[in-house]
């Protein structure tokens, strides 16, 4: 047997420090996470998490070849545009995704293939509608992903749930020895076809900090 790591003074080393969003740690009653969280229909489930079989491969069409260029019926007077960076990002105010017929969703997907990342203000009505209608309102835009590693929604297991509870004393050890937890992936590079288009809703986060951080790794490789 191989000697152990020993330190200079002879102590064994600390244990590596870890904190990967994708574990579900530990598990509390359902009616005690439920009394925590204003949105209880999108609380972790690991229900739907068997085997899936692999979806075969597929002929995807994107909808933004399908939009007009001018986007017409998706920039509307009403509208404001605020371009985050100058090649990458946008924040979008008074318009509802919930709104949108699939004329506009075709220019949406144009958009976003423009500016890689919108950033869509004030939707809560839409994501109060439940998992159900966001769900439906992915699938215009191509199959759903599941990622067995991560809780999804109960009966939606293409959602990937990133929720906090009752793990704070991983995160306080995990603070004394790193000052961010910023984690840098791309999102199921693995895969034969990797999602086109992803969503991510914010129902609940601090006033500061937990900021979600994207590169654009195609100008990163010119």
């Amino acid at each position: 047997m191989a000697p152990g790591i020993q330190t200079e003074n002879g102590s064994k080393p600390d244990e590596p420090i870890s904190y990967d969003i994708n574990l579900p740690y530990k598990a509390i009653k359902a009616n005690v996470a439920q009394a925590r969280t204003e949105f209880p229909q999108y609380l972790p489930s690991w229900d739907d998490k068997g085997f899936h079989e692999e979806i075969d491969e597929f002929r995807y069409c994107d909808p933004a070849m399908r939009a007009d260029k001018n986007m017409p019926h998706l920039l509307k007077a009403e509208m404001t545009m605020t371009d985050i960076t100058p090649k990458m990002g946008t924040i979008i105010s008074g318009l509802k995704l919930d709104e949108l017929d699939d004329v506009a969703k075709d220019e949406l997907a144009l958009l976003i293939s423009l500016r890689k990342l919108i950033v869509f203000r004030d939707q809560l009505d839409f994501l109060g509608k439940g998992p159900g209608i966001q769900q439906d309102f992915m699938a215009y835009f191509g199959k759903p992903n599941i990622q067995p590693v991560t809780g999804s929604v109960k009966g939606h297991p293409g959602f990937h749930i990133i929720h906090r509870d009752d793990n704070q004393a991983e995160i306080d050890a995990f603070f004394r020895k790193k000052p961010t937890s910023c984690l840098w992936h791309q999102d199921v590079s693995y895969e034969h076809q990797p999602p086109g288009y992803v969503m991510l809703g914010i129902l609940a986060c601090p006033e500061v900090g937990g900021d979600t951080v994207f590169a654009d790794t195609c100008e990163a490789y010119k």
